[in-house]
């Protein structure tokens, strides 16, 4: 499960890196908000996560699949 604990130091660490973009903006329902926006280098960093990924998750269900083989 995924805390508060852990998103915010996360989403600290891609504005820092300029993978995101924020900003505040004013609630009528408390405080102001901080609300977050990728970036255009967060898009590209995005699209090459997501190629890793799918290489990655391909390397898995072959080896996940060589063992259902009788």
């Amino acid at each position: 499960m995924t805390t508060e604990g852990t998103l915010y130091p996360l989403l600290s660490r891609l504005r820092r890196d300029g993978l995101v973009k924020t900003e505040w903006r004013e609630s009528t329902d408390g405080p102001p908000r901080r609300y977050y926006e990728l970036t255009a280098e967060g898009r590209r960093a995005l699209i090459a996560f997501k190629n890793e990924w799918m290489s990655f998750r391909g390397a898995v269900d072959g080896i996940l699949q060589e063992g259902t083989k009788p």
